[in-house]
C-alpha cells in the first residue's frame, strides 16, 4: 500500500469513528431534550454576561427562560449591525460575545449589501462535529447492517472552490463551513482526491476541472460531498460534456486550458501529475458506454456515498445526481445558515434531520396556512409534526432570540426533539445553489427595468430553469405597453448581481447562467385570477404569483408565454 494510501486509510477510519460518537451525542441530547437545550442558552448567558450586550439585557439576573423571554427582545441583524461594524472596523470586543471570533461568516442581507455573521470556535468546531465524519459513519453504518463490511477507505471528491476573502482586521470572512475546513488543510490530501494541501478558489482555477483531473485516475474515489446537490449534479454535467479532453490530459500527464488555471495553480497542479495511459483509456471506455444510472459507479468501484442538501428548492437536483448514482448511497447532510448548523441527517436516505441541540438554543414562532406568524413561543418539545414553523435562535456567537427568517416543517419525533425539513425561506423566491434571491430582490430589478424600457409592469413572476444547462432564473413579465422585454435579460442580469451580492458570486463560481427575461401575454394574472376562483377561491385569498412552485402554476404561466 502506497503511504498516501495508508495516511488515507487511518485519518478516513479515525474520523469514521468520530461520526459514531457525533451520532450518539445527537441521540442522547434528544433525552429529556428540552432541558439540555436550556442549559445551553443558560451557558451562553453565563459566558456572555459582561458583554455591552449582555449588560443591557441583564443576563445576569435571568433565571428562567420566562425571565429570558420577557427581558431579551426577538432580534434581527439589524440590531447586531452597528456592534459588528464596531467589531470590525474598530476591533473592539466584549460587545456581543466574550469569545474570540474566528471569522466571519457572509450572507445576503438587504438589496445590494452583505452580511457579516462572527464566528467563534464554540460555532464552528460543530461543522466539524456532524458534516463528514457523520456522513461516514452513517455509510458505513448502513453496509454493515446490510451484510456488508462497512466503508473501504477511500478520498473523495469535494465540489465547492475556497473563499479567500478576508477583513481588515486578518479574519476570514467566507461561509461559517469554509471557515473551520481552512484549519484542516493539513489533511485535504488524504481525505480529498487533490493531492494538493490547500484548496483553491474560482479565480484561480475551474473547480470542476480540477476535482475531475485528480479524481478520475484515482480510481478508489469513495465519495461526493457538496454543500448543495445542485453543485453535484453541476460536476456530473461538467464531466458528461468534457470527458474527453480530461481523458487526454490523464493520458499525457498534462494540464490543459480547458482548466482556466492561473500560473501558481497550473504550476502546483502540474507538479503532481504523471502520463497515465492505461487509465486514460479505462476512462474513455467507460465514458462511451453513456453517462447513465451506472455511469459514476463504473468509473469508480468504490464510490460509496453522496452527500449534499437535496431537500426542498435542491430535490430535482438531488433526483438528477440519483439518474447517475444508481447503488450509491444517499446522505441528506445537514440544514444550516450563515447563523449555525441546525439539524442533520442521522439516517442514511433520509430527507428528514433531527435538531441538534448542542448547536443553539431553539425557539419557534408557528406559522397559519396563510403563511402568517402566530403570536406566540414554543420550545424545542411543544411543536406539531406537519405544521410549519418560523425558528428562533440563540447561537454561540452573539446572537440572541434571533429571527433567521428560515420556515421549517415539523416531520417526526424522536423523544424531545424534533425531526425537521427546511421548507422555505421568508421573502425568498429562487435559490439554484446558495445564492437566495428574494422577492425585494427582484423587485428592485423589475423597477430598474421599468425605468430602463420606460413601459409600466403590472406582473412578474419566476422560476428556476433546471431542465437545461447551465441552470438558470427564467423572469416572467406582463406590461400594459406590450413592449418586447427579452432584449433587457442581459441589463436585468447584470441589475440582479449589484442587487443581490451573492447571485453574483454564485454566477462566477458555480455554473450558473444569466438570467432570462421572457413575456407573459396581457391579462395572464388577471386570468390565473379567474381561474383560482372559478375552482372556489375566496377573491381575498388569490394572491399575485411571484414563483412557479408547483405544476399547475408552471402550466398555466408558460402556456400565456408570447
Amino acid at each position: 500500500m502506497k503511504k498516501r494510501d495508508l495516511i488515507t486509510s487511518i485519518i478516513i477510519r479515525g474520523m469514521t469513528l468520530m461520526g459514531y460518537h457525533s451520532l450518539r451525542s445527537m441521540h442522547n441530547s434528544t433525552v429529556d431534550g428540552r432541558r439540555k437545550n436550556e442549559a445551553l442558552l443558560f451557558h451562553i448567558l453565563r459566558k456572555n454576561r459582561a458583554t455591552e450586550f449582555g449588560r443591557t439585557y441583564h443576563f445576569d439576573t435571568i433565571r428562567t427562560v420566562k425571565e429570558y423571554r420577557n427581558t431579551v427582545p426577538l432580534t434581527t441583524f439589524k440590531d447586531y449591525e452597528d456592534y459588528i461594524v464596531r467589531m470590525i472596523d474598530y476591533d473592539e470586543t466584549d460587545l456581543i460575545t466574550s469569545l474570540p471570533l474566528v471569522g466571519y461568516a457572509q450572507s445576503s442581507g438587504s438589496v445590494g449589501k452583505r452580511k457579516f455573521i462572527p464566528l467563534t470556535r464554540d460555532s464552528v468546531d460543530i461543522y466539524t462535529k456532524y458534516t463528514v465524519p457523520r456522513m461516514l459513519a452513517l455509510a458505513d453504518r448502513y453496509l454493515r447492517n446490510h451484510g456488508k463490511s462497512g466503508l473501504k477507505p477511500g478520498r473523495g471528491i469535494y465540489t465547492d472552490p475556497a473563499y479567500n476573502d478576508f477583513l481588515p482586521n486578518g479574519l476570514p470572512c467566507s461561509n461559517a463551513a469554509d471557515v473551520p475546513a481552512k484549519e484542516l488543510a493539513f489533511l485535504y490530501p488524504y481525505i480529498l482526491v487533490s493531492p494538493i494541501p490547500r484548496m483553491f478558489t474560482s479565480d484561480e482555477v475551474d473547480y470542476r476541472y480540477l476535482s475531475f483531473r485528480f479524481a478520475l485516475e484515482d480510481k478508489n474515489t469513495m465519495y461526493f460531498f457538496g454543500v448543495f446537490f445542485k453543485d453535484i449534479a453541476d460536476h456530473i454535467k461538467y464531466l458528461e460534456k468534457n470527458w474527453q479532453a480530461l481523458a487526454d490530459d490523464i493520458e499525457y500527464g498534462r494540464i490543459s486550458p480547458l482548466a482556466k488555471a492561473n500560473p501558481e495553480a497550473s504550476q502546483l497542479i502540474q507538479a503532481k501529475l504523471h502520463p497515465n495511459p492505461r487509465r486514460a483509456e479505462e476512462v474513455r471506455e467507460e465514458c462511451r458506454k453513456g453517462f447513465n444510472r451506472t455511469i459514476l459507479k463504473r468509473l469508480w468501484p468504490n464510490m460509496q456515498v453522496i452527500s449534499s442538501i437535496g431537500t426542498s428548492t435542491f430535490e430535482p437536483f438531488a433526483s438528477l445526481t440519483r439518474s447517475y448514482s444508481d447503488s450509491i448511497l444517499f446522505d441528506y447532510s445537514i440544514y444550516g445558515a450563515s447563523e449555525g448548523l441546525f439539524a442533520a441527517a442521522d439516517d442514511i436516505e433520509s430527507g428528514k434531520q433531527l435538531l441538534l441541540l448542542d448547536s443553539c438554543y431553539y425557539e419557534f414562532i408557528p406559522i397559519d396556512d396563510d403563511g402568517n406568524d402566530i403570536d406566540t413561543i414554543l420550545s424545542v418539545d411543544e411543536l406539531e409534526i406537519g405544521r410549519h414553523y418560523e425558528i428562533v435562535i440563540t447561537n454561540q456567537s452573539g446572537l440572541y432570540r434571533y429571527r433567521c427568517g428560515d420556515v421549517i416543517v415539523v416531520l417526526d419525533y424522536l423523544n424531545d426533539c424534533p425531526y425537521l425539513q427546511f421548507a422555505y425561506r421568508k421573502g425568498q423566491l429562487l435559490n439554484l445553489t446558495g445564492e437566495k434571491t428574494t422577492e425585494e430582490h427582484m423587485r428592485e430589478v423589475i423597477t430598474r427595468i421599468e425605468q430602463k424600457s420606460g413601459c409600466t409592469i403590472q406582473h412578474w413572476a419566476a422560476y428556476n430553469a433546471t431542465d437545461d444547462h447551465p441552470y438558470h432564473y427564467v423572469l416572467l413579465i406582463e406590461n400594459e405597453e406590450g413592449i418586447d422585454l427579452k432584449p433587457f435579460s442581459s441589463y436585468a442580469h447584470e441589475a440582479l448581481k449589484e442587487i443581490n451580492v451573492r447571485y453574483e458570486y454564485f454566477y462566477n463560481t458555480q455554473g450558473m447562467d444569466a438570467l432570462v427575461i421572457r413575456n407573459l401575454q396581457p391579462g395572464t394574472n388577471k386570468a390565473w385570477m379567474q381561474k383560482k376562483i372559478g375552482e372556489g377561491v375566496s377573491p381575498s385569498q388569490v394572491k399575485p404569483v411571484r414563483i412557479l412552485d408547483n405544476p399547475e402554476k408552471m402550466e398555466f404561466f408558460l402556456s400565456h408565454v408570447i
